[in-house]
């Protein structure tokens, strides 16, 4: 009995095989549709503008983000710049990079209303040694004498009590230019979208006259 039951099932077996390979297809009038390459195929839709794109090709295609940075402005200009931004970009979206440049300060004597006068204080440092120069280009000082531009005001000052051991009077400090800080708006990683956001600001008004560009050397700093 068992082995009739094996036989049977074998039987079965050879004839699911027969009816799925096709070929009891002349006995039974029909077979199932094969599922073979070519058919699914035939079933697509314009196969042939369909383009298969590797990960490093698809990373290609989408812009990398890129550093941009505004400015320099002045700490009255930063609060309208830093408003228009906030337009373009969520808070905390930029970092504020700011620069001290250093004043300028000169030793100087003068005005000297009378030009024997200026020669005679000429004559005067020569005698001691002391190197000068008739200043030019500032008006504000001419005619008078230099005995040095610095970039601080300890050092100028310095120059004074130097000056004041060789017996030289009549000499002070003046201010050339002011110490100041300047600010400039840096979006270090910039994305396309944002990139089209910040371009809308257009070094306007509210941005004093600045436009994102490029950030400098220092971006990796």
């Amino acid at each position: 009995m068992l082995r009739g039951l094996v036989v049977a099932l074998l039987l079965c077996n050879l004839v699911v095989l027969g009816w799925t390979q096709g070929w009891l297809a002349d006995v039974l009038g029909y077979s199932p549709t094969p599922e073979r390459e070519p058919q699914r195929l035939a079933q697509q839709v314009a196969p042939e503008s369909l383009t298969l794109l590797s990960p490093q090709a698809i990373s290609r295609m989408t812009p990398a983000p890129v550093c941009l940075e505004a400015g320099p402005f002045t700490p009255a200009e930063l609060g309208a710049a830093e408003a228009a931004l906030r337009s373009a970009l969520p808070e905390g979206g930029w970092v504020m990079l700011s620069r001290e440049k250093p004043g300028s300060w000169m030793v100087y004597a003068g005005r000297y209303a009378k030009s024997d006068v200026m020669q005679r204080r000429a004559d005067e440092l020569r005698k001691r040694q002391v190197a000068f120069e008739e200043v030019r280009n500032l008006p504000e000082y001419e005619p008078g004498f230099s005995f040095g531009r610095y970039g601080s005001l300890a050092d100028a000052q310095a120059q004074v009590q130097r000056l004041a051991a060789q017996k030289v009077r009549a000499v002070r400090v003046v201010r050339l230019v002011p110490p100041s800080v300047n600010h400039t708006l840096r979006v270090v990683r910039a994305s396309a979208e944002q990139q089209a956001s910040l371009s809308q600001l257009k070094g306007g008004a509210a941005m004093a006259g600045h436009a994102f560009t490029g950030c400098g050397r220092d971006a990796g700093n």
